[in-house]
């Protein structure tokens, strides 16, 4: 049987700690301690990037002191995993335990000089609870992530909708025609994101509003609660006065009955008094099977908002604004690179990035396109063979059709994306950014740019003689009915 991690909450103790614990062991095996109690409350991919590389120095007058390979390192750890050091190091080192990162910056020198000391532990994490007022003991409230909002938000094609109409929410709660509002899409894809930016707005703002946040989750487990003391006044009580009240995922009240009976009182309360109303679901109402049908009614009365998986030019931009936060500028061949290759969600992409980030930052190696490869394998991503083209089952991406024009007409796709005028390195060019543009919709310049860093115009005169030609002629007609066929995707001539 595989070993079940443990949970931190499975040991409260920790937190009331308040003398250091008497060690009998050796510093190299609290360390040894300290790292399990992390290696068993994060995910195996996780320890592996942010944990394994790290190195025992030394622990002395309280201070743990480790090495990590840069300042971007222990930035990382801290914004994510703040809590998790924290209590590990009271319960493996004590509570008055200090944790001190020793930076490496040249492996040519000696120790003291390769290294700069900076104490950990310098700011709260990121990840934290936005202040409500009077909340009951017995009721639990999500935590709001304060990085979460509308200025950090990448709008593109596929969330627009989304996106317009959470702004609109912000400025006008419970006045627009979008109550309830309703956001729904694949994991990783931004609802949350969004919900938790009308939140933030509003905070902001220091309007005289009562706002709640809940998961449905949290939601469900405080109303259980409150049926077992006899406090399920109190609860309806707490959300009937809320402004706005924004509930995540709300397809987990599914099978829920009392749960969802109740929350269909709570609904009604808050709709007839004009106060705001936002969710989110990973599907739009009408597929929410397992919810009461006055449910799924009410949920439509508004403004149903799908956010789809990111078109290949909003993948480009999040990598570039993700990379950019990180203070990095990575080249754009690798950036298009991983943008053709991660095309599902929004935190896949984020991950792949930073993965790539965390490995370059241990090998101290330049990000190259190579090096892409290497950790999209990693992470999981498939690779497909430049040789033959893609299966049609697989996601279109630039890199595919590239790959199944060139393979149509027996070239590299290097030669279709170079500077050969041969007749067919040049017919198969015009097909490959015609098909670029009519299945992908990419900008011009964008397709350019895939193209061999190509202009605007010449992409246009490509797909403009594409179209003239269709008409007459035949070979080229079976051509683009041949590669459809291989991009498994329909084409209408």
């Amino acid at each position: 049987m595989p070993k079940s991690r443990r949970s931190l909450e499975l040991f409260p103790e920790w937190l009331s700690v308040s003398q250091p614990k008497q060690h009998t062991e050796t510093p190299e095996t609290l360390w040894e301690r300290f790292l399990q109690i992390i290696r068993d409350n994060v995910p195996a991919q996780a320890f592996k990037t942010w944990f394994e590389p790290l190195r025992f120095l030394q622990w002395d007058n309280n201070t743990l002191t480790i090495q990590v390979p840069s300042q971007f390192f222990c930035e990382w750890l801290e914004e994510h995993y703040y809590g998790l050091l924290q209590r590990a190091l009271v319960h493996v080192f004590g509570a008055k335990a200090r944790l001190e990162y020793h930076v490496m910056l040249d492996r040519s020198q000696n120790m003291h000089e390769r290294t700069i000391r900076l104490p950990a532990f310098r700011t709260p994490p990121v990840q934290q609870l936005l202040p409500l007022q009077n909340v009951p003991s017995h009721i639990p409230i999500s935590p709001v992530n304060p990085r979460y909002t509308f200025e950090r938000f990448i709008c593109g094609t596929s969330n627009r909708l989304a996106y317009k109409a959470a702004t609109t929410v912000a400025e006008q709660p419970g006045q627009s025609r979008f109550n309830p509002l309703l956001i729904y899409g694949g994991i990783g894809l931004g609802k949350t994101h969004l919900v938790q930016a009308i939140h933030n707005h509003l905070l902001r703002r220091r309007l005289p509003l009562r706002l709640i946040y809940v998961s449905s989750e949290y939601f469900t487990s405080g109303y259980i609660t409150a049926l077992q003391q006899n406090r399920a006044h109190e609860f309806t009580t707490f959300y009937t006065n809320a402004d706005v009240l924004i509930i995540d995922d709300i397809q987990f009240l599914s099978g829920k009955e009392k749960t969802q009976q109740h929350f269909f009182h709570i609904f009604n309360t808050l709709h007839q008094a004009g106060r705001q109303l936002v969710f989110t679901s990973d599907k739009p109402p009408r597929e929410l099977t397992e919810l009461d049908e006055r449910l799924v009614s009410r949920l439509q009365w508004g403004l149903v908002a799908e956010i789809q998986p990111p078109e290949y030019e909003l993948r480009l931009e999040i990598l570039r604004r993700k990379s950019a936060d990180e203070g990095l500028q990575l080249p754009d061949d690798v950036l298009h690179y991983i943008a053709q290759h991660v095309s599902q969600n929004i935190r896949e992409l984020e991950g792949c990035l930073i993965h790539l980030l965390a490995k370059a930052t241990i090998d101290r190696c330049e990000i190259t396109v190579d090096l892409a490869r290497q950790t999209l394998a990693t992470f999981g991503q498939p690779q497909s063979s430049p040789s033959s083209p893609s299966s049609t089952t697989a996601a279109l991406s630039p890199e595919r059709i590239l790959q199944a024009v060139a393979h149509y007409y027996g070239l590299e796709v290097s030669v279709l994306t170079g500077k050969s005028r041969k007749r067919e390195a040049t017919q198969a060019r015009h097909l490959a950014m015609y098909l670029l543009r009519h299945y992908l919709h990419l900008p011009l310049k964008t397709i350019g740019q895939l193209m061999g860093g190509r202009d605007h115009t010449t992409v246009l005169h490509a797909c403009q003689s594409v179209e003239r030609e269709l008409a007459t002629h035949g070979a080229l007609r079976q051509a683009l009915t041949l590669l459809a066929q291989t991009l498994g995707q329909p084409l209408r001539l």
